[in-house]
């Protein structure tokens, strides 16, 4: 019998690395079979139109915070929740009663968040809960403290904080966390969950592929994010290349894609810089469209100052692109300095850029570069789709009791197993067994399994929409 899973998240129908893990979860669940995936997607904007608004007294009179069908097609299995003062960030993350008892009718929750807070919505359901999590309020917010203006900046410190103190509680009543990377890892262990696991997402191998000829220098350089996101550090990618210009004239174009649209003060800075002739924008480009973009450039650029894991970079990995990085918690999961890319270091701040530059010629200048055929079969071995999909499942299988008790990949040094066996998580919580708490589940810590066997592809379907992965966090 399939399982009933529900995938919570929040702004599903919205671009961002959420949204786009989100979508690959649920897809790569339905293929499988074996079991039935609803999405539920919790308002992030203070202008939802589905909340209780304290600007708008009208909408205190609404009697349901159920939004209805969230996909883009009315799928009846995605549907949209509101929340009462939404205004105010914290109250985004509180328990809704008609949620609750929705969700009290499934086997297992999924959470799919950009932090931690947003597994305290699902409080009180009853059943196994997963969050997967992409990184911490206060790590993504702290490159977007300068240049607001001093009310907003304490606005939204006081939501920070309340943030943090929620993300605790609610790691709090999760039976198991996975995340993405080491010091979210490393963390998540120090605030006491019971089981962490990482799992990183993954990216389908047979779309994200390379182009059929060998690596050439001469294709453009090209990044791939959230245009407007000042984490992106797009102004750090913009006098890299300018530095790169002048050392070298014949440097390739840079195209810089990705969702919105470019911020005046980069545009003024490109022109300032005179690239206007070297320097291509391309906003909201289809899937297809990028998949091209990533396989006639040479190089792969970020220039992040956060990152949670960088779907992107996985996506130029898959499909051959050497990268030149700066190192986040991200990017030292998915890239091996010396050899898939080089990683350049967040300090001094002001050397970034040139160390970019300086990289990204190394790479330019070397015409054999094998890069992007071991960062291809790196990609194969740890992110393809199939590979990610099971770190998931058989975290499921655990806690549902499907499997072999305490299974969640191999290669685990803690040797440690799930103390309930195959009874699963519904079991013990049933009968009151040892270790169950206010919802939550005692265990082990594992890291990521090792050895997993290579996949292109889950069930031959396209399972990784493109697009940004950065874990976004909603905006107070």
């Amino acid at each position: 019998m399939s399982a009933r899973i529900a995938l919570v998240t929040h702004g599903f129908d919205t671009t961002g690395g959420v949204g786009t893990v989100t979508r690959w979860l649920r897809d790569g669940l339905r293929s499988t079979g074996e079991y039935r995936v609803d999405v539920h997607s919790l308002a992030t904007s203070s202008r939802d139109r589905h909340s209780r608004r304290l600007a708008a007294p009208g909408s205190w009179l609404r009697r349901s915070l159920d939004g209805g069908d969230a996909g883009p097609r009315g799928d009846a299995r995605e549907h949209r929740w509101g929340a009462n003062a939404v205004e105010v960030e914290f109250m985004r993350y509180r328990p809704r009663h008609e949620l609750t008892e929705v969700l009290r009718g499934y086997d297992l929750v999924q959470v799919v968040a950009g932090g931690p807070a947003w597994a305290a919505a699902v409080a009180g359901a009853g059943v196994p809960v997963v969050l997967q999590v992409a990184s911490r309020a206060c790590w993504e917010r702290e490159s977007q403290r300068t240049g607001q203006p001093l009310p907003l900046r304490g606005w939204r410190a006081a939501m920070t904080r309340c943030t943090t103190r929620i993300e605790r509680t609610a790691l709090a009543r999760v039976d198991a966390v996975l995340v993405e990377n080491a010091a979210m890892y490393d963390w998540v262990r120090g605030a006491g969950p019971a089981r962490v696991i990482k799992a990183a997402p993954g990216v389908d191998t047979t779309l994200f592929a390379p182009a059929d000829r060998p690596w050439r220098p001469d294709g453009h350089l090209l990044s791939v994010c959230r245009l407007g996101d000042p984490r992106k550090g797009l102004d750090r990618m913009i006098h890299a290349y300018a530095a790169l210009v002048r050392r070298h004239e014949p440097t390739p174009d840079l195209v810089i894609a990705g969702r919105g649209a470019l911020p005046g003060p980069l545009r003024e800075l490109v022109a300032g810089l005179d690239l206007g002739a070297r320097v291509r924008v391309l906003a909201d480009v289809r899937p297809d469209e990028l998949v091209e973009l990533y396989r006639g450039a040479s190089v792969f650029l970020q220039t992040s100052h956060e990152e949670g894991l960088g779907m992107t970079v996985l996506e130029a990995m898959a499909c051959g692109l050497p990268v030149v990085s700066t190192e986040t918690a991200g990017s030292r999961e998915t890239v091996r300095d010396g050899a898939t890319g080089w990683l350049v270091p967040q300090s001094p701040a002001g050397g970034v850029a040139a160390a970019v530059a300086d990289r990204t010629l190394r790479v330019l200048s070397d015409p054999g570069c094998d890069f992007g055929r071991r960062g291809r079969e790196r990609c194969l071995s740890l992110f393809s789709s199939r590979v990610a999909l099971r770190r998931f499942t058989d975290v499921y299988d655990d806690l549902l009791g499907r499997g072999p008790g305490g299974r969640v990949g191999t290669g685990d040094p803690h040797g440690a197993g799930d103390p309930h066996g195959a009874g699963g998580a519904r079991g013990a919580r049933e009968a009151g067994a040892p270790g169950w708490t206010a919802g939550r589940r005692s265990g082990a810590q594992q890291p990521v399994g090792q050895g997993l066997p290579r996949e292109r592809t889950l069930g031959g379907g396209r399972l990784a929409p493109p697009g940004v992965r950065e874990g976004q966090q909603a905006q107070p």
